[in-house]
């Protein structure tokens, strides 16, 4: 019982990490596009640039988060079996 909810602990802060991450990504992408459109008076252009690069950033990161743990439980799969 306590290896299950310490596993359920672990997949409850993975998944977390991995929206953080991804809201992170697209709040930080949207701050700046609309900073440059307005000191650039360039509206919408950089917003939306920028919108899909802080997406596109999201779902490295989502990629990245979830290879590392592939890899990290095929690791503890070898030293097991």
């Amino acid at each position: 019982m306590d290896e299950e909810k310490r596993s359920l602990i672990k997949s409850l802060g993975l998944v977390s990490s991995m929206g953080i991450s991804v809201a992170l990504a697209i709040i930080i992408g949207v701050v700046t596009g609309r900073q440059l459109d307005e000191w650039l008076g360039t509206h919408p252009w950089f917003f939306f640039i920028f919108l899909f690069i802080g997406i596109a950033a999201g779902f490295r990161n989502i990629y990245i988060i979830a290879g590392r743990e592939i890899r990290k439980n095929g690791e503890d799969k070898n030293k097991r079996g």
